[in-house]
């Protein structure tokens, strides 16, 4: 699982208009094909989206300055991450026309497939190079450089059965790769729900039976938001012992009312208010319950609960953390 998917496109280049038109009318409804006969036209369209890949810096903020008691040495620099940047993604209404894998024929007037391949090298873009039996030992080199991702014999009588593996496969390593400083730095938060094994079975079962397309992990609240295809949000929330001792001591300290206490106390429900902290507070005193919800024990686990919140039943969205 990365900390964040969503749907994104594949550029195909080959100079056969039949070809492109034949691969675009296969894969259409399955994901958007952006689809080209010219190198060049090709090139600009993927450096003009070069901007828009997550970018390593924009989720991470340098604190040096403002950690007076951290143990900083001499040309140290100390990061904090920021889960809520990943959130803005989904307001980008252009993250499904992203370029994520390139499909590009090898035999093309003016310009090769791997020379091609070649000029978007410092691009993430994931590249399936098609080729006919003339190309098959330059793609093997070209692999073996790791010019290219995959490639495939175009006149194979398997070809579109395989495409479509290798841009499933492809599109899950392009978000392996542009979210790897986002897992890394997610590793060294414990206890950390995401590489947790029941977490991840739990997050593939849930995904499956609700249809999910697209997800970003988030910190607060703890859990994951996700979309079906759709468009509808839901959000599994999950909790440990120390985020429900948390709530069950605000909620008692500020006065909540009993009901709701018990509840969290018999780890039958979880809570997350629409202040800073999330915890309770008197202003929802008469319209706590719009803030919970029923809370299951994740199987296998002794650690972490959870809780499925559709978005269609919070209008007010609480799971927004504002100030009080």
């Amino acid at each position: 699982m990365t900390p964040f998917f969503h749907p994104t496109s594949i550029l195909v280049l080959d100079d056969d208009p039949l070809f492109l038109e034949s691969l675009d009318f296969q894969f259409s409804e399955e994901v958007p094909c952006q689809t080209f006969t010219r190198p060049d036209a090709a090139l600009e369209h993927l450096r003009a989206q070069s901007v828009q890949h997550p970018n390593f810096a924009r989720y991470f903020r340098d604190i040096s300055d403002s950690e007076p008691d951290s143990e900083l040495r001499f040309g140290d620099l100390l990061l904090r991450l920021q889960l809520s940047e990943l959130r803005t993604i989904v307001d980008d209404a252009a993250r499904e026309q992203r370029v994520s894998v390139a499909v590009v024929d090898y035999d093309m007037p003016k310009m090769t497939g791997v020379e091609f391949a070649r000029a978007i090298r410092d691009l993430p873009v994931k590249i399936i190079l098609l080729t006919g039996k003339a190309g098959l030992e330059t793609a093997i080199g070209a692999f073996n450089e790791g010019v290219i991702d995959c490639f495939l014999q175009k006149q194979d009588s398997s070809v579109t059965y395989a495409l479509r593996r290798e841009i499933k496969r492809l599109q899950e390593e392009y978000f392996e790769e542009v979210s790897r400083p986002i897992k890394s730095a997610l590793s060294l938060r414990q206890p950390s729900f995401f590489e947790d094994p029941t977490f991840l079975e739990l997050f593939r079962e849930v995904a499956e039976k609700n249809g999910i397309v697209e997800h970003y992990i988030c910190a607060s609240p703890p859990g994951v938001m996700m979309r079906d295809i759709d468009g509808n949000e839901s959000f599994l929330f999950i909790s440990d012992s120390a985020i429900v001792d948390s709530q069950c001591d605000a909620a008692e300290s500020n006065g909540a009312p009993n009901d709701m206490v018990q509840l969290l106390r018999a780890r039958k429900a979880h809570a997350w208010f629409p202040t800073k902290t999330g915890l309770y507070h008197p202003d929802y005193r008469t319209n706590w319950t719009k803030f919970i919800w029923p809370a299951q024990q994740m199987p296998g686990s002794s650690r972490w609960s959870y809780s499925f919140i559709r978005r269609e039943t919070r209008p007010s969205e609480p799971l927004q953390s504002q100030s009080a």
